[in-house]
């Protein structure tokens, strides 16, 4: 049976499921930096993790965080032979109650490469953000 959580407080399992998960993806990657330490302290702020469990394994999370007025949703994953059955779409769903919880409108970057991803954010009404253009600098 599929369970939905809210984790505001990080443990070392968790954080070691999340993170295989990551990898397994494609999302972990070291310049992202996303140490445990990093996670846990984003979560003690203003994130939280949501975790789809089955038999208490972790097989779908997204990461979220918020600016107080944006619910920004980071690094959103399922194990790839849970894929397609609907838990990206139960994780959607808890993103979006969050953000009704807050009154905070919804963003999310998605790689152009990803038309997976892009087909359950179209789904649930995500539009492309005309005239903007991403920009990061990782290397401070």
């Amino acid at each position: 049976m599929l369970s939905i959580k809210r984790i505001k407080e990080l443990n070392k399992k968790i954080y070691e499921e999340v993170s295989t998960l990551w990898e397994k993806t494609g999302i972990n990657k070291p310049e992202r930096k996303d140490s445990f330490e990093s996670l846990q302290e984003n979560l003690q702020q203003t994130g939280i993790l949501i975790i789809a469990e089955e038999n208490e394994k972790v097989v779908g999370v997204v990461w979220v965080t918020n600016d107080f007025r944006r619910l920004y949703i980071h690094h959103m994953a399922v194990v790839p032979n849970k894929q397609n059955q609907g838990i990206g779409t139960k994780l959607m769903e808890e993103c979006i109650s969050l953000a009704k919880e807050y009154g905070y409108q919804l963003k999310l970057e998605v790689n152009v490469d990803n038309p997976a991803a892009w087909h359950l954010y179209e789904k649930f009404g995500f539009k492309e953000l005309s005239g903007y253009r991403v920009l990061i600098k990782r290397d401070i």
